[in-house]
């Protein structure tokens, strides 16, 4: 799956979503990350993965570790400014996104269904990682990202998410 995934958005310019194996899939516009695709389709409600270009979790360009994942406000999604806190479980292909939950969760909540709606209504999709030391050049510990156009994103989620729960 994630070298179909990979082969298909790695030579766009820009990010256009599409419907692939029941799933919305889009390529960056823009990164310093290792994202090569981000994928939505039906979960618990919904499942939203990252796909990075070597398989492994996202990391910068430049390299580093992964140790950031499951820890609460290492990753952020911005929808047009509106911020939300997530966590990440790696699974054998992708790096799967989840909202912050309590200790009890292991910080793993269902992804916060707003936030999907967001994507549907939203313009422009930046996920933020705060994975080194180094601080972004805003000062902000999030030095890596990956910024997504939502342009088309409307119509390829309802296709995609048709029948989710």
């Amino acid at each position: 799956m994630t070298a179909l995934l990979l082969a298909a958005t790695g030579t766009a310019a820009h990010a256009q979503w599409r419907v692939q194996a029941q799933q919305a899939v889009a390529a960056p516009q823009s990164t310093n990350s290792t994202v090569a695709a981000l994928t939505v389709g039906c979960g618990d409600p919904f499942q939203v993965e990252l796909h990075a270009a070597d398989g492994a979790p996202v990391l910068p360009q430049a390299g580093g570790s992964a140790d950031y994942l499951y820890r609460p406000g290492k990753i952020i999604a911005s929808v047009d400014d509106h911020d939300w806190p997530l966590v990440a479980a790696a699974s054998d292909m992708a790096m799967v996104l989840f909202s912050e939950g309590t200790v009890a969760e292991n910080h793993l909540a269902p992804l916060d269904r707003r936030l999907i709606d967001a994507l549907r209504q939203g313009r422009r999709l930046v996920l933020y990682f705060d994975i080194t030391g180094a601080n972004a050049a805003d000062g902000s510990p999030f030095e890596t990202f990956a910024a997504f156009s939502l342009d088309g994103a409307a119509e390829t989620l309802a296709a995609a998410l048709d029948g989710c729960p």
